[in-house]
């Protein structure tokens, strides 16, 4: 009985893994190499990581749906495409720099919902799918003014990368492994 009781737990346990398994996230870390990150305006705790896959953007999206299954996947437009998962928002865009590599974004949906420019995902996911995604009303309107009210918002990370100061009054900053500045400037 003891032997039964043991099996059916274990199954169970196995069953229960391969259903929730690893997040995108920690299955995007596995596999590709960080690039980047970008600090939300709105919490600095939330961040968009940015990720460097060796292979064009169809390959990549091919490999992340077969790794875990997204809950949408847009069509690619302007070079684009996004993979909604239940905790994040993955972007491909060819990289700027090598376009047979792919710049991944994996971004949580508070960062999406506080930080992105609505037309980004123009073409990408409808506008009542972004309502009901993050939990918001009209988040386009809405978002819309605030970009527009505040200065502008994150266009991705392609177009905004370091340079995004976020429609928030807190100061975003870029993190990287990498230190820059001018030849007046202490290393």
């Amino acid at each position: 009985m003891k032997l039964i009781l043991l099996l059916f737990t274990a199954s169970w346990v196995l069953a229960a893994c391969s259903f929730f398994g690893p997040s995108i996230l920690e299955i995007i870390e596995d596999k590709y190499e960080i690039a980047d990150t970008v600090r939300s305006s709105a919490d600095p705790e939330e961040v968009a990581k940015i990720f460097i896959a060796d292979k064009p953007l169809s390959e990549v999206a091919k490999t992340l749906e077969k790794a875990k299954r997204p809950e949408r996947v847009s069509k690619v437009v302007n070079d684009k495409q996004v993979l909604v998962y239940d905790d994040y928002f993955v972007t491909l865009m060819p990289n700027k720099d090598d376009p047979n590599k792919t710049d991944i974004e994996v971004a949580p949906y508070d960062f999406v919902r506080d930080n992105y420019q609505p037309s980004f995902f123009d073409g990408l996911l409808s506008y009542y799918l972004l309502d009901q995604l993050l939990d918001t009303h009209d988040w386009r309107h809405r978002q819309g003014w605030r970009c527009q009210m505040t200065g502008g918002c994150y266009r991705g990370y392609n177009q905004s990368g370091g340079h995004y100061k976020g429609p928030g009054s807190i100061p975003l900053f870029r993190s990287t492994p990498f230190r820059g500045g001018g030849p007046e400037e202490g290393k």
